[in-house]
């Protein structure tokens, strides 16, 4: 009697790979994360140093600095007597570069503010209001000596207003008709008064350059 037949041996089957593709994927992914915080933090710190530096810096206002210049005796123009000034004051400045310069040409500024103050009469100065503008002129005169040609804004002097049109009695009898009525006055045009109001230039902003004020300290007409 035959023997029965022995079954086949199974095949092992072979073990199931570890999911690579996964775990690659994984890694990937973790090291897109860390590019992209690294990144991203870079970026933010460079716009952050580049807001700071493209921030505008506050300016520094210089302290002023004085300059007192030594006592001018000058004769004053002649009015109803003799009559000298004795003055003093100090110039101001912000530059402190200036205050060499000042005394490297002290000689040529004394030189040109005696002859701007023996031109004046004692009427002109009298006043606060001729005061005032007696700085203005030391300011402008020293600044030339300094090189600098923009002058403190109350030296602009505002333009003559333009004369009034003639008045009904000076035509009065030119040209006039036989019943005796004097022609109507020609009235000067609105828009010639306004044009000129127009024209008034603005005054100009005080300068920052060279000096700046003029501080009386002594002051004696006699």
């Amino acid at each position: 009697m035959a023997k029965p037949a022995k079954p086949a041996a199974k095949k092992e089957e072979p073990a199931a790979a570890p999911p690579k593709n996964k775990k690659k994927l994984i890694m990937i992914g973790a090291l897109a994360v860390l590019l992209a915080g690294g990144g991203g933090g870079w970026y933010f710190m460079k716009a952050k140093n580049a807001s700071h530096e493209e921030a505008p810096k506050p300016e520094v206002h210089a302290d002023p600095i004085f300059i007192a210049l030594d006592t001018f005796t000058v004769n004053l123009q002649h009015e109803e007597a003799d009559q000298y000034l004795q003055v003093n004051f100090s110039l101001k400045v912000l530059d402190p570069e200036l205050v060499e310069k000042i005394k490297a040409v002290m000689p040529e500024i004394r030189s040109k503010l005696n002859l701007l103050l023996s031109s004046k009469r004692p009427s002109e100065i009298a006043t606060v209001d001729g005061k005032k503008k007696l700085a203005d002129e030391i300011a402008v005169e020293t600044n030339k000596v300094l090189g600098f040609r923009n002058a403190p804004a109350a030296a602009v002097v505002a333009p003559a207003a333009p004369a009034p049109a003639s008045s009904p009695e000076t035509v009065a009898g030119e040209g006039a008709p036989e019943g005796g009525a004097a022609p109507e006055a020609a009235s000067a045009p609105e828009t010639a008064t306004e044009h000129a109001a127009e024209e008034t230039p603005k005054p100009a902003a005080p300068t920052k350059k060279g000096v700046v004020d003029v501080l009386f300290t002594s002051f004696i007409i006699q």
